[in-house]
This record gives structure tokens, C-alpha cells and sequence, in this order.
């Protein structure tokens, strides 16, 4: 059977004071170095999560800005388009008010050039008239008899 022997006790003493001042020098510090080390990590990992959401809340505002710069490029360039239009039209209707204002004066012009070149032949026609009737009458009558025939002279043919 087993005997009871002194060196077994002290050996076993030994193991235990062995075990509580490796528990308290060396098992109790290296926990509290790991537990530091895993609320380190903890709070890292938080930190890590914390910073991804605002990453994605910024790429969001990004992304809101970035649709809102496309629906204001559309609207700058309709605005535009219109603008542009517009101008054109203005431009064109000038176009054509001056174009008639053109045609007009140079009918204008047409019609004065006309009358005074109607009025022309007609003084020529009087003047020739006179000359032929002072051949035929032979004299020339008085100045008031010529101014009266050549207004009725006048008055015939403008008809």
C-alpha cells in the first residue's frame, strides 16, 4: 500500500505555494495584460465599425451631391437650349423686320423715283406740246394762256 512519507507532503506543499505564487506573480498580471490587449481590440473594432458607417454616410452625401449636379446639368442645359431659342427667334424676327423695312424703303424709293421720272416726261410732254403749238398758232400766245394750257395739258394726261 502507499506509504505515508514526509518528502510526498513537502513536495506536495511545495506545488501548491509553487501554484498560488505563479498564480498571483505570473497567471494574475498576464490576464490583466490580455483583457487589456481584448478591450484594445474591442474598441478597435468599434473604431473600425464607427468609421466604415461615416465612410458609407459620406459616399451617400457624395452620391446625393452627384445626382443632384446631374438634374442641375439638365436643367442648366434646358435652360440654355431655351435661351438659345429664344435668341434665334429674336434674331430672326429682326431679320425679317428689317428685311421689310428694306423691301418697304426701296419701294418706297421705287415709287418716288417713278413719280419724279412720271413728272419729268410729263413736263417734257407739256414743254413739247407748247412748242408744237406755237408752231401750228404760229406765236406764242401769253404766258398766262400757256401756263393755263399746260395745266389742262397736264390734267389730261395724268389721267
Amino acid at each position: 500500500m502507499l506509504k505515508f512519507d514526509w518528502n510526498m507532503l513537502w513536495t506536495l506543499i511545495n506545488l501548491i505555494v509553487f501554484f498560488l505564487l505563479m498564480k498571483f506573480f505570473l497567471f494574475n498580471p498576464i490576464k490583466k495584460v490580455l483583457n487589456k490587449r481584448k478591450e484594445l481590440i474591442d474598441k478597435q473594432f468599434k473604431d473600425a465599425e464607427e468609421a466604415q458607417r461615416q465612410a458609407e454616410d459620406i459616399k451617400t452625401q457624395y452620391q446625393n451631391q452627384l445626382d443632384g449636379v446631374e438634374e442641375e446639368k439638365k436643367q442648366i442645359l434646358a435652360t440654355a437650349r431655351t435661351t438659345a431659342k429664344n435668341e434665334y427667334n429674336k434674331i430672326i424676327d429682326k431679320a425679317h423686320d428689317d428685311a421689310d423695312k428694306i423691301k418697304s424703303d426701296a419701294k418706297k424709293a421705287s415709287d418716288f423715283e417713278n413719280e419724279k421720272t412720271r413728272r419729268a416726261v410729263k413736263e417734257e410732254i407739256a414743254a413739247l406740246a407748247m412748242e408744237t403749238a406755237e408752231k401750228v398758232v404760229g406765236k406764242s400766245a401769253s404766258a398766262q394762256l400757256d401756263s393755263k394750257l399746260y395745266d389742262e395739258f397736264l390734267e389730261e394726261s395724268s389721267d
